[in-house]
């Protein structure tokens, strides 16, 4: 099945990573099943991840690394516990989780794939890769254990549904 995300909100996406690049950007995705009806940024706050938490590792070593804004997302934790609360009030689920690369495609790298620890969740990617045609891909990723390193990768169609005086439409993303 598709993950239903309108167009509008793949532009909220896409506005906000152009806004903040060329750092990553992060945000909760909130709807109902494989919809998604709400976009709620999250401040990144890579930048204070230091390298003596391990939560990023150098490309080259493997050795922990500092956390930087320009290629890692980290969800500053009180903005997220308000967004998962603004979430619950408004009778929504969390339906996933995304961030943008500024400059390499919208595809999880082997660190969002280490850092995915909620599997039922979506994890869409906004590529900034050309600027003048940024991509929204939406995966899934399938590790046997949440805390595994390693895991599949599995893309998943994005369908658009928008509203119109006639009622629904529905189309494929070409965003």
């Amino acid at each position: 099945m598709p993950l239903v995300f309108p167009e509008h909100l793949q532009r909220e996406l896409i506005a906000h990573a152009r806004a903040e690049a060329p750092d990553e950007v992060c945000g909760i995705l909130a709807g109902r099943e494989d919809r998604v009806e709400r976009v709620f940024p999250v401040r990144n706050t890579a930048d204070d991840v230091a390298e003596e938490r391990a939560v990023f590792r150098d490309r080259a070593t493997g050795a922990p690394a500092h956390g930087r804004k320009a290629v890692h997302y980290y969800m500053d934790p009180k903005d997220q516990l308000r967004v998962y609360n603004a979430i619950d009030a408004l009778g929504l689920d969390v339906v996933g989780y995304y961030h943008s690369h500024t400059h390499t495609e919208a595809r999880p790298s082997p660190t969002d794939i280490r850092l995915a620890n909620d599997l039922a969740a979506y994890y869409i990617l906004v590529g900034l890769q050309e600027p003048d045609r940024p991509s929204v891909r939406a995966w899934r990723i399938r590790k046997d254990d949440p805390m595994a390193e390693t895991g599949e990768l599995i893309e998943v169609e994005i369908g658009v549904e928008e509203w119109s005086s006639r009622g629904v439409e529905s189309g494929r993303s070409t965003a």
